[in-house]
């Protein structure tokens, strides 16, 4: 018999027969949320922050964005940052400074996401450096990690991709440079000193990954910075945990956990993800908590560089805090003002590369630069 049914009928009969079945599912992970996340809350893994009322710091956001376009059966590609440095007194809020960076070129295909992301690591970096050495803030964001993943360590038998191995050695060096000529500078070894801190938004399975170890075990508590204050006694009613976690999924999981104003207890990254680079940055020790500022922003990861007890729980406790008074505007794109501030500086960058592209092509096509190089080099012989 020959079928003769439209995809609009398709679609009627699968919606019949599996929107009870979604429905089902997406009510038990609800009710496993709801069994769990008290659990996390009573351990300690889930804690309140209090955010300071007034405000009076000063704070710098740094914030990159790369773009490409096509030419001449290739691409071109601008990566920038741009730093905004805000001054707040009594939760009044003025500019005080800026700062950027650029740099175009052609690009190959190969690679090109990972070389975008080192570019954008070395230059916030860059701009991080000029305000520690100008003593601009006391309060440094990044929207970038503050080290590199293993994986965008460059293949060694590969040299044709010259382009990639050479911004992994120039992102490796000055990340590297930058925490050994000012850590004794930065906060926590100084204490009056600026905070560098690193926003992003995956890996929401680290405290996911911590909940189902056993944390009443030391290869468990390694995981966990020592200061953080967490009741071990709880841990026993998470054992059964790890079921509801996996059926939820990590990213709803961490939303659920996470109510308004709360952060997770601070976990040790180098040890639940050690392999990362720079080696000498990450023997420092890196930190990372997920904290939500509000009931409509987005759960962000933070780092930091150090380690107990340089790093107390009442020192993340104000760092988060005035974090979370900084994210002004929610939304699932919030991040603190300084850097929704230098974000809107990037704006321009991609009408820019466009406008650079069309120039390559018409001077390729008039050729005058060749001409002037050609006949340079007759003179010269």
């Amino acid at each position: 018999m020959k079928t003769n049914r439209t995809l609009a009928q398709t679609l009627a009969v699968q919606t019949q027969v599996h929107l009870p079945g979604t429905i089902g599912r997406l009510l038990k992970q609800i009710r496993d949320l709801e069994r769990v996340a008290p659990l996390f809350v009573k351990a300690g893994l889930v804690r309140a922050v209090e955010r300071p009322n007034p405000i009076d710091t000063r704070a710098s956001g740094i914030a990159t964005h790369a773009s490409t376009t096509r030419t001449i059966g290739g691409f071109l590609y601008a990566a920038a940052a741009a730093r905004c440095d805000l001054l707040v007194e009594h939760n009044a809020v003025s500019t005080a400074g800026q700062d950027s960076a650029c740099e175009i070129d052609d690009i190959n295909y190969e690679n090109q996401s990972k070389r975008l992301a080192l570019s954008a690591m070395r230059q916030a970096y860059e701009l991080a450096e000029r305000a520690v050495a100008e003593e601009r803030s006391r309060l440094i964001f990044l929207d970038t990690p503050l080290v590199m993943d293993r994986g965008m360590v460059p293949p060694s038998d590969r040299s044709s991709d010259k382009g990639y191995q050479a911004a992994y050695r120039a992102t490796h060096d000055i990340i590297e440079t930058f925490w050994a000529r000012y850590r004794a500078r930065l906060f926590p070894w100084n204490p009056s000193g600026p905070v560098i801190i690193g926003l992003a938004s995956q890996r929401f399975g680290a405290i996911v990954q911590s909940a189902q170890q056993d944390l009443r075990l030391q290869a468990g508590r390694s995981q966990i910075l020592p200061t953080e204050r967490i009741d071990r006694d709880q841990f026993a009613a998470l054992e059964g945990a790890r079921e509801a976690i996996l059926g939820v999924g990590e990213r709803r999981f961490v939303h659920g956990i996470l109510g308004s104003f709360t952060r997770t207890a601070a976990f040790r990254m180098n040890v639940h993800a050690p392999r990362m680079e720079p080696g000498p940055v990450v023997d420092l020790g890196i930190i990372g908590l997920h904290f939500r500022a509000g009931q409509t922003t987005e759960p962000r990861l933070m780092q930091l560089v150090g380690d107990a007890p340089d790093w107390t729980s009442e020192s993340i406790n104000e760092v988060v805090g005035l974090t979370m008074a900084l994210t002004a505007v929610g939304g699932t794109a919030s991040a603190p003002l300084p850097v929704q501030l230098a974000e809107r500086e990037l704006g321009a960058l991609s009408p820019f590369l466009e406008h650079y592209g069309r120039s390559v092509a018409s001077e390729l096509k008039r050729r005058e630069i060749e001409s002037i190089w050609l006949s340079n080099f007759d003179l010269a012989t």
